[in-house]
């Protein structure tokens, strides 16, 4: 089963993490086909934004502990930062269609995404402390930079969950929608911004 799914539409393209039995959990294997994925969309001219989204109950939870676990390897020797140089490589921007948890590592990936759609049943956290590594994805800027400083020294000292409504109001995501309608809504989105002039975009971005 190939780990992240690549689907081209007009203008637009979907990135689905798949790996619904481990939580889209961050394998070796899956970093490296999201690379790939991204470096395909940043090649095609045609692909004006990305959606990116998980398949599953969660959007993504993380590094795989479990892996990393039977390899001997550890999280904060693995924590580099390829996932997120691939996204910025892309001029465009990208959508986190934010399906359910999105935990430590998959929560600096949705935070390292220009808009982000919640469903009802998303719920985000920011573990790294309770793990004993260091964000290395730009958590620390990003995070503070959405909710507040306090805020987000909250969510980073004590490792709780913030659910979606919290979240909207927090202004850490643009909208929360019913779970049903989340993949809709942005590709609604996708078509408005592939619409709109690539130098206008450009300029904003």
């Amino acid at each position: 089963m190939e780990k992240v799914l690549l689907d081209k539409r007009d203008g637009y393209a979907i990135v689905t993490l798949n790996r619904p039995d481990a939580m889209n959990a961050l394998s070796r294997e899956l970093r490296a086909d999201f690379v790939k994925a991204f470096a395909e969309c940043c090649s095609d001219e045609s692909i004006r934004v990305v959606i990116l989204t998980g398949n599953g109950r969660a959007f993504c939870a993380g590094f795989d502990l479990k892996e990393l676990a039977s390899t001997g390897g550890d999280a904060a020797d693995e924590a580099d930062n390829t996932i997120a140089r691939a996204m910025e490589a892309f001029g465009g921007p990208v959508i986190g269609a934010i399906n359910g948890h999105a935990i430590t590592g998959g929560f600096e990936m949705a935070l390292a995404c220009d808009v982000l759609i919640a469903s009802e049943n998303a719920r985000f956290a920011d573990t790294h402390a309770r793990v004993g590594i260091m964000p290395g994805w730009g958590l620390t800027v990003l995070l503070p930079e959405a909710i507040g400083a306090r805020r987000a020294k909250q969510m980073s000292v004590t490792g709780n969950y913030v659910d979606a409504e919290t979240a909207l109001a927090w202004g850490l995501v643009n909208e929360v929608v019913d779970h049903d309608r989340l993949v809709d809504r942005a590709h609604e989105l996708a078509a408005d911004i592939a619409s709109v002039p690539p130098s206008g975009v450009a300029g904003i971005l």
